[in-house]
């Protein structure tokens, strides 16, 4: 078992969206690819280790994490639990687009810190294509955007969409996304590129759905376009942010698009 003190716990779980613990920066910046990939493991080993050494155990999939509800309260469990989903989201992507693309014809970037907030995964192509990436899950349902209510609704999966909420949390992110994008820039990030042209290409961004999240395929078609080589949903709010699935589409729509 991991020292739990060298984690500084009762710090750590504080705060997720802050923590320099999470942005993959080594002794020269950010770390990336392999490098980013080896770190993201040994995170997620850490946090296993946290919620083993807290009590939490596992059923299947599903943690039941009531001797850590009991000695640190409900707020530090859900933290300790939200890391690790977190950390170990990242290196699952990581290490597939690895596979896929190869470590020459991608550079992955997990964790880009901005004035704005943190991009999940910033990925770039020798073509100087850029792409900032958020990921979420919603639990067993599907997503659909209301272009008259400017607006994300969530219906159950399993009872056939037939309960469908407002969902402004996925509003909320898409400004985000817009926001810290558009920091890469006015920052001058060098994740992004040296150049102005490189500075001024236009990022990429998409909202990616996770686990049993799914996008809607009861979307306004209207809404549905190619891209790259996956079919997904274009939302234009305060800028345009595709919404795609991760299993379904991920690879796809980094793909560029075939010549005809």
């Amino acid at each position: 078992m991991t020292d739990l003190d060298s984690f500084e716990f009762f710090n750590v779980v504080g705060d997720f969206s802050s923590k320099e613990s999470l942005i993959q920066t080594g002794k020269e910046g950010y770390l990336q690819n392999k490098e980013a990939l080896k770190q993201l493991k040994s995170q997620q080993v850490m946090w296993e280790d946290i919620l083993k050494f807290s009590g939490a155990f596992s059923v299947g999939s599903v943690f039941v994490p009531f001797p850590l509800i009991t000695l640190f309260g409900a707020g530090a469990t859900a933290a300790a639990l939200e890391f690790h989903l977190a950390v170990s989201r990242l290196a699952a992507v990581t290490e597939m687009l690895l596979k896929h693309f190869g470590e020459r014809n991608i550079t992955i970037t997990p964790r880009v810190k901005t004035d704005e907030g943190i991009i999940d995964l910033l990925v770039k192509f020798p073509d100087r294509r850029i792409f900032a990436f958020m990921f979420k899950s919603k639990g067993n349902a599907f997503v659909k955007w209301r272009e008259d209510r400017q607006n994300f609704f969530i219906s159950n999966r399993k009872k056939g969409g037939k309960r469908i909420t407002r969902d402004p949390e996925l509003i909320k992110l898409s400004y985000k996304l817009n926001r810290m994008s558009l920091a890469l820039k006015k920052e001058k990030n060098p994740l992004k590129g040296l150049s102005n042209t490189e500075l001024n290409k236009i990022t990429i961004k998409a909202i990616v759905l996770t686990g049993e999240t799914k996008v809607d395929p009861n979307n306004d078609p209207a809404l549905f376009v190619d891209f790259g080589r996956a079919r997904v949903l274009r939302v234009q709010a305060e800028s345009s942010i595709y919404v795609l699935n991760q299993d379904d589409d991920l690879i796809n729509f980094l793909m560029p698009t075939e010549k005809t």
